[in-house]
């Protein structure tokens, strides 16, 4: 039996000639722009993309998942002549591609779902979600980041500063980086070696945001409370007063931690060791650009707001041209100016006149990000087959069609989740409801707290005096036994009185919340002690490993919903957690207890072990750190693991379809339709009919596996 041809490339399928519906006029003046230099350098455009083609490529780049069987079959069928820029249109305005786009700035940002802090990071991710799925001008998205301020349940955007937490140096790299295309971080120990930046420079440029402070969350950093705790520390009688009311509050207070940001006068300093003439060590450094015009702040201004103005003003054009070549390499798989963010007055980008447009399209568009995709996407050269051939460091491209490029490990997974479940998409948009709760108690906790004089502190703080006297002995008590018990060498009495240690500073914590809070809100808070619970996460989905369960598929044949499956499995999920090492920390148990849920709705990165990060997902340590580098794991993990069994068990949506059609021939089309969004060639389909007869129990599964291992399944074409 022969099964190599499964890995014969679409691009040498014989293509019919296709018609290209009327383009927008920006679209025509992207194709206009790039037909002059395929002339002037001898080249000829690629041939036009079949509707099996762009079908399947329009949904990875917008929706960030391969279409489903029916959706691929109506648009293929479809005879609507203007049904290309009809389904770009229904792509940009769906949840696919908030989903897809918070994917990809999550990597750009560096989203850390435990920023400092899990309801701190849930509220990013949510405010960027929310400004995808506004359609919130670029610019606008840009000064909101940069100068946000406050708590999380007021805004997420203050992640953006919780993120670095502690390095306002590094930040400042960051968001120029990011913002600006240009690296400047070699500038922070010393001048640039290959650009024009001082040290100074670099100084200067952090100074505008350097007076983030990320680490307060005492009384004194509450709205109304810092004139009296400097009058408390004014007064030596009042000392002892005040150690009092911090002590009492410090677990009232722990669920505040990382979740405020606040604007303060701090500026930076030069190094210790600073060696150049333009300056002396620990010199205090005055905001400056360090490029463009001024951003010096208006009277009554933040520094901040003058330095966003400046950013994203388009008259600063990195900034417009940044966003325009970031947009650009999403769609065509290659930036008209690579590296994306290590932009020097030197650089030139691959096609000048194209680039030159493109920014100026950005700023006509009043940085819609939606609005210029649009233009990318319904142009000829973006519906043209992807050139397959690899472009060299130094090489230029010449943008004939777009390039070939394999799936990111969002959209391997995604697609994944398309061919499991009925509705891959269900869930995306709601609300989190156990976060918004906690976000909201949270606020109630540092509103009641503000709004609670010193004096009344004091006063709650000595009220339980007397019963905390008591609790005070018996702490240090146990203390003394911990130290015998270790002396001793008595493990088990050691994990014993520590608990019960833990136990009685939760109790002297949870009297003090409940005196100052009342029952109902130190409730609300949390449990022992007032301590912030975990954050309620959105429901998961079914665990891989489930669907794999004879009772899941039982289930699903008595046609129960996905979330009345959800709570008849919850004995079996609860028994497959509790079992085997390393779930939950990059053991083996992380891949298949993977819920079915898109890539987006994760923890930002996944944990160890689970395919997205298997197939190069990023790490979040840097900027764009996501790889789609091939390697030996990855086939294992599509040859034989977990998820992969799943796409062709019994369980899975895919596979019940394929296996409902009526004929061998229209199991062979749902199998195409469903993995690579066309129909088998006539070759192909002698060949799966030998398969399907030397292996009349196992062939239709055979074909799925070993399509699923193909590149044309992980490349979009």
């Amino acid at each position: 039996m022969k099964l190599h041809f499964l890995t014969t490339s679409l691009l040498t399928l014989c293509l019919s000639a296709s018609v290209f519906a009327a383009a927008l006029p920006e679209s025509s003046k992207i194709d206009t722009i790039l037909a002059k230099d395929w002339q002037k350098n001898g080249l000829k455009a690629n041939a036009a993309a079949p509707d099996e083609v762009f079908v399947r490529r329009v949904y990875l780049d917008v929706a960030g998942r391969i279409p489903t069987i029916e959706e691929a079959q109506t648009f293929i069928e479809s005879k609507d002549s203007d049904k290309r820029a009809k389904l770009i249109d229904e792509l940009l305005a769906s949840e696919g591609y908030v989903s897809h786009y918070f994917n990809y700035w999550a990597d750009v940002l560096r989203v850390l779902t435990d920023t400092k802090g899990a309801l701190t990071g849930q509220a990013y991710s949510a405010f960027i979600k929310d400004a995808l799925r506004k359609n919130k001008p670029f610019d606008q998205f840009t000064r909101e980041l940069v100068t946000s301020n406050g708590a999380a349940w007021e805004g997420g955007a203050m992640g953006f500063y919780m993120r670095d937490q502690g390095m306002p140096l590094d930040h400042l790299a960051t968001t120029v980086q990011v913002f600006l295309g240009t690296s400047i971080v070699c500038a922070q120990c010393h001048n640039h070696p290959f650009d024009k930046w001082s040290q100074m420079d670099y100084y200067h440029m952090a100074a505008f945001t350097y007076g983030v402070d990320a680490k307060g969350y005492g009384l004194g950093t509450m709205k109304g409370k810092s004139s009296e705790m400097a009058a408390l520390k004014r007064d030596p009688a009042k000392r002892a007063e005040m150690r009092v009311i911090g002590q009492s509050l410090q677990e009232v207070m722990k669920p505040l931690r990382y979740t405020m940001i606040r604007e303060t006068e701090a500026l930076p300093k030069l190094p210790h060791d600073y060696k150049y003439d333009n300056g002396k060590p620990n010199e205090q450094v005055q905001p400056r650009t360090m490029f463009g015009h001024d951003a010096t702040p208006l009277e009554g201004e933040d520094r901040r707001v003058a330095f966003a103005k400046w950013m994203t003003s388009p008259e600063n054009p990195r900034f417009t041209t940044v966003i325009a070549n970031r947009l650009w390499k999403q769609s065509m798989g290659l930036a008209l100016i690579e590296p994306l963010d290590e932009m020097m007055d030197s650089t030139v980008p691959s096609n000048p006149e194209l680039m030159d447009y493109l920014t100026q399209l950005m700023v006509d568009k009043k940085y819609d990000m939606k609005a210029y995709l649009r233009v990318v996407l319904n142009s000829d050269t973006y519906q043209r087959m992807a050139s397959p051939k690899g472009v060299a460091l130094g090489e230029t491209y010449h943008f004939t069609g777009p390039l070939l490029r394999r799936m990111t490990a969002e959209q391997t997974w995604d697609s994944l989740v398309t061919l499991l479940t009925a509705n891959p998409d269900r869930g995306l948009g709601e609300p989190n409801e156990g976060v918004e709760h906690r976000l909201a108690s949270l606020g109630k906790l540092y509103d009641t707290l503000a709004g609670k004089t010193t004096d009344e502190l004091l006063a709650s703080a000595k009220d339980l005096k007397g019963v905390n006297a008591e609790k005070d002995r018996r702490t240090e008590d146990l203390r003394k036994q911990v130290e015998a018990a270790k002396k001793a060498g008595n493990e088990d009495e050691v994990k014993r009185l520590n608990k019960e240690l833990v136990g009685m500073r939760y109790e002297k914590a949870k009297g003090f919340t409940v005196a100052l809070l009342g029952e109902e809100l130190a409730r609300e808070i949390g449990g022992k002690g007032g301590a912030a619970r975990k954050p309620v996460g959105r429901k998961s989905g079914v665990p891989v490993v489930a669907m794999r369960q004879p009772r899941f598929q039982e289930l699903q044949q008595e046609g129960l919903t996905p979330e009345q499956i959800q709570e008849k499995m919850a004995e079996s999920r609860q028994q497959t957690k509790g079992g085997g090492k390393g779930k939950g920390r990059g053991g083996k148990g992380d891949a298949q207890n993977a819920p079915l849920i898109r890539a987006s709705e994760e923890s930002s990165p996944s944990p160890r072990g689970h395919l997205l990060r298997l197939f190069g997902q990023s790490d979040r340590e840097t900027i764009s750190n996501a790889s789609t580098e091939a390697t030996v794991p990855q086939a294992l993990g599509l040859l034989n693991g977990t998820v992969a069994e799943a796409v062709y068990g019994p369980a899975s949506v895919f596979r019940q379809t394929v296996g409902a059609a009526p004929s061998a021939d229209a199991q062979m089309d749902a199998i195409y339709l469903g993995l690579l969004s066309r129909k088998p060639t006539a070759d192909e389909r002698t060949l799966l009919a030998d398969v399907a007869k030397d292996r009349p129990e196992t062939g239709i599964n055979d074909v799925i596996h070993a399509l699923l291992n193909t590149t044309q399944f992980l490349f979009i074409q």
